[in-house]
């Protein structure tokens, strides 16, 4: 898998600098230089012609291709600031030698923060940072954040952990245009720091493809052509080939949610789906889509022969958490099937002593992941990937971490992230579509893992077209089932 298919950490990217500095005789000087080729390129296709260009640099590697990117654009006649963030003399290696050269060409550098570029680069931290960003580099980005200029981040925003994407500092740099250099940054494609990144391009500094396939990294959803569509029908196929779901949920007053859940299964490809929930709602069930086959459970029981039909168990949309949720779920899990857990299922499953069947899904938001960790959501949010490795290793499952930069893991071990960020997923019902989608690979796949990937995939394409049909607003749960069309 190439490069660009992968997404890696900090630590990562470091290890193929090194490789490729040690091993390949590649000089680090060699390597900055190209960051800083690369990232006057990108600055200058997004901004043509600036009239003037501030750099803030810090006292690092991050620093040294800054002072390259200001001798590039001053080759140019192009206006440089070179705005000086801590102690110089604290420069090493490729980045004295960068700050030489600029000095050569008579460029200076500045102390304190007046920032008057037309656009700012910044240049101060890197991937190096951590723990908690103090003076002077607070007040530095502070200062890019107000002067209200777009921003240029070399590598990735400062104030935030090249490893993990948790947030140093409050607030770390807002920028508009993230040039990543070696490889595309796990941190920047998950959680809140796609929030400051904007755009991200990302260069291989012309590394060897041998060098990266040395390093672990992180799939990109799809990781092969197998996970990016469902089997092809054959002429002869009839509905029982597809699989069998019952979904499991809708209390008094939440019918929606499976209403949701199960057409989502069936615009999935599902070959059957049987709903059940609350009595009140069977009957709206039926006259809203009639393909679904809806019993009401009055008690929380479920008919042996519903569970005994099911290739998969799907549980949790509109599940609420009282005495009739909590007879529903344990009539689930003494079923041995499969299931996928979602929503009010989880929240029940962290407050009981219950066991996961083999082969289950969980499908948490950070905020029931936080309830299953016994932990807060910040805790969650500042540690994606961590989170999601602890959460499927102690409930022995194969689990996704919804949000922004969906992450996909099972019994500890990452899979794969979804490195769509999209917003019109974030509406209500929007997780029990998802719930569905799963539902309806599984049934079709049989298997966890790949199940669990494309679900995933399909559920965010399916917004980036909702969106687009929407032009970008008024996006519900209901357009998302529209837009899922797996084979189209």
């Amino acid at each position: 898998m190439g490069s660009l298919q992968r997404v890696f950490t900090g630590t990562e990217c470091r290890e193929i600098d090194r490789i490729a500095i040690e091993e390949l005789d590649i000089s680090g000087y060699r390597l900055m230089y190209r960051a800083a080729s690369f990232a006057t390129a990108e600055l200058l296709k997004r901004w043509p012609q600036p009239k003037s260009v501030s750099i803030v640099c810090g006292s690092g590697n991050n620093a040294g291709d800054g002072y390259l990117l200001a001798g590039a654009l001053h080759s140019r006649q192009i206006p440089v600031q070179i705005v000086q963030v801590g102690d110089a003399s604290r420069l090493q290696g490729d980045a004295t030698k960068a700050r030489e050269q600029i000095t050569a060409l008579g460029l200076e550098l500045m102390d304190g923060l007046d920032i008057s570029g037309d656009v700012v680069v910044d240049a101060l931290l890197g991937t190096g940072a951590r723990g908690k960003v103090r003076p002077p580099f607070a007040d530095a980005i502070g200062r890019i954040n107000a002067v209200g200029k777009p921003v240029l981040a070399l590598d990735l925003p400062s104030g935030v952990d090249a490893n993990t994407g948790g947030f140093l500092i409050e607030e770390p740099v807002r920028a508009d245009l993230t040039t990543c250099f070696v490889g595309r940054k796990l941190a920047l494609l998950t959680g809140k720091a796609c929030n400051v990144a904007g755009e991200i391009v990302t260069s291989s500094l012309e590394i060897p493809e041998a060098v990266f396939q040395r390093v672990h990294g992180l799939p990109v959803l799809p990781t092969d052509d197998a996970e990016y569509a469902l089997p092809e029908r054959q002429p002869s196929s009839h509905k029982r080939h597809f699989g069998h779901v019952l979904i499991v949920g809708g209390n008094r007053g939440m019918g929606g949610a499976v209403l949701l859940a199960g057409e989502a299964c069936l615009r999935t490809g599902a070959g059957l789906v049987s709903v059940v929930t609350h009595p009140d709602h069977a009957g709206n069930l039926l006259s809203r889509r009639p393909e679904l086959m809806v019993r009401g459970s009055v008690s929380g029981e479920i008919d042996p022969s519903l569970i005994e039909q099911a290739d998969v168990i799907a549980i949790g949309p509109g599940l609420g958490v009282d005495e009739w949720a909590c007879q529903l779920l344990t009539n689930v899990y003494m079923s041995k099937k499969p299931l996928i857990v979602d929503a009010d299922a989880l929240n029940l499953h962290a407050t009981g002593s219950f066991e996961l069947p083999p082969g289950s899904v969980v499908t948490p938001h950070p905020g029931e992941a936080a309830r299953l960790l016994d932990t807060t959501t910040v805790a969650i949010e500042n540690d994606r990937m961590g989170a999601v490795k602890q959460l499927t290793s102690q409930l022995h499952a194969v689990g996704v971490l919804k949000g922004a930069g969906s992450l996909v893991a099972y019994n500890g071990d990452p899979y794969a992230i979804c490195d769509i960020a999209e917003p019109a997923l974030s509406t209500a019902g929007s997780g029990d579509v998802l719930t569905g989608v799963i539902a309806g690979t599984y049934a079709q796949l049989g298997e966890p893992v790949r199940a669990l990937a494309l679900g995933v995939y399909l559920h965010a394409s399916a917004g980036q077209r909702a969106r687009s049909l929407a032009d970008g607003r008024g996006v519900i749960a209901g357009d998302l089932i529209d837009a899922l069309r797996p084979w189209g």
